[in-house]
């Protein structure tokens, strides 16, 4: 509850980086910015190992990305309340300049009342509950078949699929 965690995002956000994003409190994306969990297709795994997405994007949106490995744009992402703002280039420091303008103590706060009301709707809950299915889709004949194939293999297959 300490600080603000702020990410900007340019070029690729993908599986792990894709979760980074979504777990922050605030996500700048550069216009060519995109996000995509291909894990489901190409490791057979329950995808990130911290499953933030319904959360940020609505649970609709995060089955269609997770189920077919596919990619949101900045401005989708943007769109859907994921991404705060598009920006051209590194423009995130007027941002960055005007929180650091707020009292800190006052922040935390806040931070600490918006995570409460997300706790007790279950997020906590909903994460540890997700982790314990993400370890185990990793004893999945998917997951591995895709692993003694080796990762490198697996990603290739996801480019592959891609273009």
């Amino acid at each position: 509850f300490r600080r603000v965690l702020f990410r900007s995002v340019q070029g690729a956000g993908v599986a792990g980086g894709f979760m980074i994003a979504n777990m922050c409190d605030l996500v700048v994306a550069g216009e060519s910015a995109y996000f995509s969990d291909p894990v489901g297709h190409t490791l057979g795994a329950a995808a990130t190992e911290v499953l933030i997405h319904p959360w940020v994007m609505g649970a609709r949106k995060a089955k269609e990305l997770l189920f077919t490995g596919g990619r949101l744009s900045a401005s989708e992402a943007h769109a859907i309340g994921m991404v705060n703002r598009v920006v051209r280039g590194e423009s995130t420091l007027a941002l960055a300049q005007q929180i650091a303008k707020a009292p800190p103590f006052g922040l935390r706060l806040i931070k600490r009342s918006i995570n409460r009301t997300l706790d007790a709707q279950g997020l906590r809950t909903a994460l540890a509950a997700h982790f314990d299915t993400h370890q185990l889709s990793h004893l999945s004949e998917g997951f591995l078949t895709a692993r003694d194939r080796g990762l490198a293999n697996a990603i290739q297959k996801n480019r592959e699929a891609s273009a």
